[in-house]
This record gives structure tokens, C-alpha cells and sequence, in this order.
């Protein structure tokens, strides 16, 4: 890889732990990781639509955390259309 510029970005203790895991497994360099990450991304927002792109993290107001965990508490039977993706 080329020379090219430094880029400094706070990431989480999780992240950093992960990227650590990662290189030493594999035998990368962490500037090699994050180059190919970052490459891979850019080109995903290029070609995916961003109507499909769903974010790695979602923001709810109270309201809709309420209403989400209350459809995860209850115990309803799937719909038919989930019943006919697993049989197939």
C-alpha cells in the first residue's frame, strides 16, 4: 500500500479490542484493516440503494423503544408468510 494520509477517529474500547483481535489473528496491519474496511463501505453506499442500507444503529424516542419491547414480550404465532420462509 501506498503512503497516504493519517486519519485519527475515536472508536470504542469494544472496537479497538476487536481490530486488536482481528490484526493479531490474522497477521495484518491495523492501517491495512481500517483502508480494505473503509474501501468496503464506500463502495456498499455507492452501489446498495440507500433505501435498503439499514443503519448500524437506530435512534427511537421513548415511545417506540416502549413499542418495540412490547411486540418482542409478546408470544404470537408467526405469520403465515414467516411459517412458508422456514418450511421452504
Amino acid at each position: 500500500m501506498s503512503t497516504g494520509t493519517q486519519v485519527s477517529a475515536y472508536i470504542s474500547e469494544e472496537t479497538k479490542a476487536q481490530v486488536e483481535a482481528y490484526t493479531k489473528s490474522r497477521g495484518v496491519k491495523k492501517a491495512y484493516l481500517i483502508e480494505e474496511a473503509l474501501q468496503h463501505h464506500l463502495q456498499a453506499l455507492r452501489e446498495i440503494p440507500e433505501d435498503l442500507i439499514i443503519p448500524s444503529r437506530l435512534l427511537l424516542t421513548r415511545e417506540a423503544m416502549e413499542a418495540v419491547a412490547d411486540r418482542v414480550a409478546k408470544e404470537s404465532p408467526p405469520t403465515e408468510a414467516l411459517s412458508v420462509l422456514f418450511r421452504d
